[in-house]
């Protein structure tokens, strides 16, 4: 185990650089600006409405199907930071430490953000294939990306200990987040994506590393 996970402590994590903290950050900034636009545009008929973002900021911030065949392709991206409402938000940031956590013991953290992106967009990039009228939001994918890898590389290390324990930790995550606006697609894609890549990555940086 690292040393960064035998000294963890909540003040020096805060105060770290670390990818999951600022995924975390970025997401939380997400839903703040989010709800304000939502609140601004009048999408609060009651207090509750408070924690739900309106259908019409999530079409421009989140991603609306019809925008982004309209041209507005950077929606494939600020989705990924967009959560539909405060449980959502909630659900996405546990597991996002459960999962991001131990992805960035066991990869470098420019790694990290790339699985990250990568799989949040591929998501992204599925959810397109449900056609108009549809709307997308969440991290989910890009967590599900965080998910692969802790699958690859824990098994990797400790062969079948570790696989039983994530694999139902993701089986979880998979039945609190499936009732959200962040489909089965982007979860599937994201969790591939997350898989795939470190494979592909550490074989060739092995490669290299032999070769030199």
């Amino acid at each position: 185990m690292s040393d960064k996970t035998e000294n963890f402590s909540f003040t020096s994590f805060w105060k770290s650089n670390s990818p999951t903290r600022n995924v975390f950050f970025a997401i939380l900034i997400g839903y703040i600006i989010a709800s304000i636009i939502s609140i601004a545009r009048g999408g609060v008929g009651n207090f509750l409405d408070i924690f739900v973002i309106s259908e019409d900021t999530l079409a421009i911030i989140g991603q609306s199907n019809d925008m982004v065949y309209n041209g507005h392709i950077y929606q494939l991206v600020t989705s990924v930071f967009v959560h539909v409402h405060i449980l959502h938000f909630l659900s996405n940031c546990l597991f996002l430490f459960i999962f991001g956590l131990r992805a960035e013991e066991r990869i470098i953290d420019s790694h990290y953000y790339i699985i990250f992106l990568i799989s949040g967009i591929l998501g992204s990039l599925l959810t397109l294939s449900f056609g108009p009228g549809t709307l997308s939001a969440g991290a989910s994918g890009g967590i599900f990306g965080l998910l692969g890898v802790d699958l690859v590389l824990a098994y990797e290390e400790t062969k079948r200990r570790s696989l039983w324990s994530y694999l139902g930790a993701g089986a979880i995550f998979l039945i609190l987040s499936g009732g959200l606006n962040v489909n089965f697609l982007a979860h599937s894609i994201g969790f591939i994506s997350g898989v795939l890549l470190p494979l592909f990555v550490f074989k060739k940086r092995k490669q290299r590393e032999t070769e030199n």
